[in-house]
């Protein structure tokens, strides 16, 4: 929610808030607008089945409603009803062909289903309509490199950057595309700048790991993974309680995405010559056993 629309509801209750937004909705006569608010909160008290079925029917009583209809595809998905979701944020798209979000929907559900050329088309549809929208951006680049399109992806990671210099992510992506391109002392240079932005994450070490890597340099990539490995369970913890996780299970599954993570930094090729060194899996941090 935008900050203004956040300060213009500090205070009020949240029943009356949504009293009066339903009242007005109905004054603008949007018919479906009652079913689309408590969709929201279904999906706000994890009811999702419920949530699904108030979108549906504000989607019906609201022809032209996007939203309606982009909702409804979050819903769908969420409950694993790919082919439904992907439906409804085609439906979404056709009500408002302008609209970035749904695009961004039925590009997710097509990635899934490992059809990465539709997936690709749908995003370039997005930016098209909204060309600073940077999760577009860095999908679409994702899926580039997925296809093995370096340029390209190299391409939509740059302008990623461009748009937010200070983005940890659209750096991380960056430096690993100018990695892949043989711009080594570049790379390096995105992830000390990524590295200097957010020290206690664990993706600009990564990156400097890699680099280190690349130049043969056994000794300074296991520092730099050792730094890396430091920083994924916090930084599992940290991401885990953002996205309202209970207290109870938070440590669990830190645990769990810690230990997948590092396994998949072990199995990463770029350290394919160094692996297998005791030596080299004490520095960087490994366990001895894996």
């Amino acid at each position: 929610m935008p900050t203004r629309e956040r300060a213009l509801g500090a205070g009020c209750p949240l029943p009356i808030l949504l009293a009066a937004a339903l009242a007005c909705a109905g004054c603008r006569g949007d018919a479906g607008a009652a079913h689309l608010a408590r969709g929201n909160v279904m999906v706000n008290n994890g009811k999702l089945e419920e949530a699904a079925a108030e979108y549906a029917e504000a989607a019906r009583l609201s022809p032209r409603s996007e939203m309606a209809r982009e909702r409804l595809g979050d819903a769908l998905y969420d409950l694993g009803r790919k082919d439904e979701a992907l439906a409804a944020y085609r439906a979404a798209a056709q009500v408002d062909p302008g609209a970035a979000i749904p695009r961004i929907g039925a590009a997710r559900v097509l990635a899934d289903k490992g059809d990465f050329s539709a997936a690709r088309a749908e995003l370039t549809a997005a930016l098209a309509a909204a060309p600073t929208n940077l999760y577009a951006r860095l999908s679409r680049g994702n899926l580039a490199a997925r296809a093995g399109d370096r340029k390209a992806a190299l391409e939509d990671y740059a302008t990623a950057v461009h748009l937010k210099s200070d983005n940890l992510p659209a750096l991380s992506q960056y430096g690993l595309a100018l990695l892949e391109d043989g711009q080594v002392d570049e790379a390096e240079r995105t992830f000390d700048r990524a590295v200097g932005l957010a020290p206690d994450a664990p993706a600009g070490w990564y990156g400097r790991a890699r680099v280190q890597a690349r130049r043969g340099n056994k000794a300074g990539a296991a520092a730099a993974l050792a730094e890396a490995q430091k920083r994924i369970l916090p930084e599992a913890r940290r991401s885990l309680r953002e996205q309202g996780v209970p207290a109870s299970s938070v440590e669990a599954r830190a645990q769990e995405q810690a230990r997948v993570a590092s396994a998949a930094m072990g199995a990463e090729p770029a350290f394919a010559n160094f692996i297998a060194d005791p030596a080299f899996r004490a520095a960087a941090g490994f366990e001895p056993s894996r």
